[in-house]
């Protein structure tokens, strides 16, 4: 019976040092967050070619032979929205710029004119040689014209004379090249085929002609490597 309760407590002090040294602590597994996909501003092909064919179907124009740089863009405003975008460009070599010298468009055609009688009398009081007209088309239409130049420095000259006098006198400069002056068009096909009308437009204008040609659908640099 000694041998037998020696062994029990013998038994039960090797038990008790196993569990406070030698068993292994429970590791409850804890599931690690899938990391997001870094942004890298890329596009799969198959996304964009998605992409394309969600966008509204676009017909561009070239419109070619304006006169001049303010009719192009008289043109322009005329169309208004129907255009979802429109911008003139110059064909050929750039030319040294002009620069016009006017006063901003008056609220009326009756205005103006009273504003044109004013100045005059006021630049002849001044003994000042300066060309006035009124503008009676295009953006500019109900401004006053105060002369176009080759220089800048002449521009200035006159704008300067004509602040002088208490008229709020700008200058803009114009472009000019050897070539044609376009105006490329993107109109929404929809548009093109319910609302043709805007292509009279052109009548009044001699010489224009007008090309369809193929809108640019090619991905920028960015969205692939």
């Amino acid at each position: 019976m000694r041998y037998i309760a020696i062994f029990l407590l013998l038994a039960n002090i090797a038990y008790f040092v196993w569990l406070r040294l030698g068993a292994s602590p429970v590791v409850v597994s804890v599931p690690t967050p899938a990391r997001a996909l870094l942004n890298s501003g890329l596009t799969l092909v198959s996304e964009y070619e998605l992409q394309l064919e969600q966008r509204p179907a676009l017909t561009c124009f070239t419109v070619s032979s304006f006169i001049s740089v303010d009719d192009a863009s008289s043109f322009i405003a005329e169309i208004g929205g129907i255009a979802s975008d429109a911008s003139v460009t110059l064909s050929g070599d750039p030319l040294s710029p002009q620069y016009r010298v006017f006063l901003p468009p008056a609220s009326s055609r009756g205005i103006a004119t009273i504003t044109l009688d004013s100045l005059s009398e006021s630049i002849a009081a001044a003994q000042m040689e300066i060309e006035t007209y009124l503008i009676t088309s295009g953006l500019l239409e109900n401004g006053i014209a105060l002369g176009v130049f080759s220089e800048q420095a002449s521009a200035q000259n006159t704008q300067s004379r004509v602040l002088q006098l208490g008229y709020p006198a700008e200058i803009e400069e114009i472009p000019r090249s050897t070539g044609e002056i376009r105006v490329q068009l993107q109109v929404l096909e929809q548009e093109a085929l319910e609302n043709p009308a805007w292509l009279e437009l052109t009548g009044d204008r001699t010489g224009l002609s007008i090309v369809e040609n193929l809108c640019e659908t090619i991905a920028q640099g960015t969205q692939f490597p």
